[in-house]
C-alpha cells in the first residue's frame, strides 16, 4: 500500500530501493510535525519501513483512495538495480550461506556473488531469497502500469521537488532524511561492456524508462533502437 495521509487526502506510491524508507520518514514528519526516529514497543524495534507496508499495486485498496491526490516516486532502473545489489547482497548479505544456504545449494549457486555472477544467474539468485527478490521487482509492480493514475510522478534524483511540493501543500517544514544507504556506490559506466549489456537487458523493461525517457538517454547508445523502451504519454506532470 502507499503511504496515506488522510487529513491531507494524499497517497504516495513507491518501490523498494527507490527512496521508500526516506520517503516514509519524511511524510511522517510532514504529517505529524516532528521527525521520525526508531523506537521500541515492548522491546520490539519499529523503524521507518514499518510506517507503511509496501504492498504490490494490485493489492492496494484503490476504492479507499477515491478522491485522494495520488503521487508516485520513481528511480533510474539501472541505479536502482545497482543499489539493490550493493545494499541487499553486499551490505545485508542476503545471499550468504547463513541467510540462504539451502536455497543456494539447491540452485547450485555460490554464496555472496560478485556483481557479474549475480547478473549472469539473476533468476536463480532471486529464487534463493524472497526478501531479496522483492527488492528487484520492476517498479510497475508497485506503482502500476498507468501513469495517468497519478497527479504527479517525482524522481528520486530530484527529491527536492517532492520535499518542496509536500511542504508547500501541507504548510510544513519537514526534512527528508537519507536512510538505507549501506553498501558501496557502484558506477554502471565503470563496468565491462558485457556486464553493462546484461544488466540493461534485465532493467530495460522497467516502466520508469517508459514514463521518463530521460532515464533511458544515458544508456541508449549501448543498445539498438529496436530494443529501446517505448515512451508512455501521460496527462499529469513529472518532476
Amino acid at each position: 500500500m502507499p503511504y496515506i495521509m488522510p487529513a491531507q487526502r494524499m497517497a504516495f506510491f513507491f518501490s523498494p530501493k527507490a527512496g521508500g524508507t526516506s520517503l516514509r520518514a519524511f511524510l511522517f514528519h510532514a504529517e505529524n510535525g516532528f521527525p521520525f526516529r526508531d523506537y521500541s514497543v515492548q522491546g520490539a524495534r519499529v523503524d521507518a519501513n514499518m510506517l507503511a507496508a509496501n504492498y504490490r499495486f494490485n493489492r492496494t485498496d484503490h476504492d479507499a483512495l477515491r478522491g485522494y491526490r495520488r503521487f508516485a516516486l520513481l528511480r533510474d532502473p539501472v541505479k536502482r538495480f545497482l543499489s539493490g545489489y550493493s545494499n541487499r547482497v553486499l551490505h545485508y548479505r542476503e545471499l550468504s550461506i547463513e541467510a540462504a544456504g539451502p536455497q543456494l545449494l539447491s540452485e547450485g549457486l555460490p554464496p555472496d556473488p560478485d556483481l557479474a555472477t549475480f547478473v549472469d544467474n539473476y533468476i536463480g539468485y532471486l529464487r534463493c531469497s524472497r526478501p531479496l527478490a522483492r527488492h528487484f521487482l520492476k517498479q510497475q509492480k508497485f506503482i502500476g502500469s498507468n501513469p495517468d493514475y497519478f497527479e504527479r510522478i517525482f524522481r528520486l534524483e530530484n527529491m527536492d521537488d517532492l520535499v518542496r511540493f509536500v511542504n508547500d501543500t501541507c504548510g510544513t517544514d519537514a526534512r527528508m532524511p537519507r536512510l538505507q544507504t549501506g553498501g558501496p556506490k557502484l558506477n554502471f559506466f565503470a563496468l565491462d561492456d558485457d556486464l553493462q549489456a546484461n544488466l540493461l537487458e534485465i532493467c530495460r523493461h522497467d516502466i520508469a524508462f517508459q514514463i521518463m525517457p530521460d532515464y533511458w538517454a544515458p544508456y541508449a547508445h549501448l543498445v539498438s533502437a529496436a530494443e529501446a523502451p517505448v515512451a508512455l504519454a501521460r496527462t499529469g506532470s513529472t518532476g
